[in-house]
């Protein structure tokens, strides 16, 4: 499927799902690229694919277009998202992730009530078990993908940041009194956030292995300058 048509954007395909990624600095230029490449009748045809359109969404990411013109496919209008969802990734239009970060503490508390009985203070449960349950089942859902949201403001960060806390607490069956880092550093255990840049550092260290042209096109910046301390790597000049 690589012979897919590709001018002036960026195609990124995974399984059955397609992201579409055109920019520029006037509106026009966005939709004139987008509108030419969703014209993909013949190729759709030669491989046998049907698409469904109503599951087509289309975001812009700025703090600037408010009004976009209607851009259809199969003569069918794609509606315009605030936020839209891709590889279990919430992407809104200002890239704050904080719609995604809430949609994390959904998910974690349903996962933290199913194994309750297993991590709660009155289980039968070892300390060092709790904890393997809790990096085992419970972590993975709140770093999932942090890479790329982990340079988030404090106040978003802090959404998921509350509810290690209260599982560290609970599984450790410490006083009310007893600050956050004090039982990290008496048991030596990593913060969330130290965590997460742990996470990041290694995905951004072996971004230069992988074989992906989309990969390769991403430009470098030095996160330590302000105008890119709000994309992911200024993650590690916090």
């Amino acid at each position: 499927m690589n012979d897919i048509p590709q001018k002036d954007i960026t195609l990124s395909l995974y399984a059955d799902n397609t992201a579409i990624l055109a920019q520029g600095k006037k509106f026009s230029t966005i939709s004139n690229s987008l509108s030419k490449y969703i014209k993909l009748e013949s190729w759709l045809k030669r491989w046998k694919i049907q698409l469904n359109v109503e599951k087509a969404e289309a975001i812009i990411f700025s703090k600037y277009f408010k009004h976009c013109p209607e851009i259809k496919i199969y003569n069918t209008p794609m509606p315009w998202k605030k936020e839209i969802k891709y590889l279990g990734v919430i992407l809104d239009r200002n890239l704050t992730f904080r719609p995604h970060l809430t949609h994390i503490k959904e998910k974690y508390n349903k996962a933290f009530r199913a194994q309750y009985s297993l991590i709660c203070r009155n289980s039968r449960h070892s300390i060092q078990n709790k904890l393997l349950i809790y990096q085992a089942y419970l972590l993975p859902i709140l770093t999932y993908a942090s890479p790329v949201w982990a340079f988030t403001a404090k106040s978003n960060f802090n959404i998921i940041q509350v509810l290690e806390n209260k599982t560290i607490r609970m599984i450790m069956q410490t006083d009310w009194y007893i600050r956050n880092a004090d039982i990290r550093k008496s048991t030596n255990i990593r913060s969330l956030k130290d965590f997460v840049i742990k996470l990041s550092a290694k995905f951004y260290n072996n971004l230069n292995q992988i074989d992906n042209i989309a990969i390769s096109n991403i430009p470098f910046y030095d996160s330590s300058l302000e105008k890119f301390r709000k994309r992911p790597r200024a993650i590690f000049c916090t």
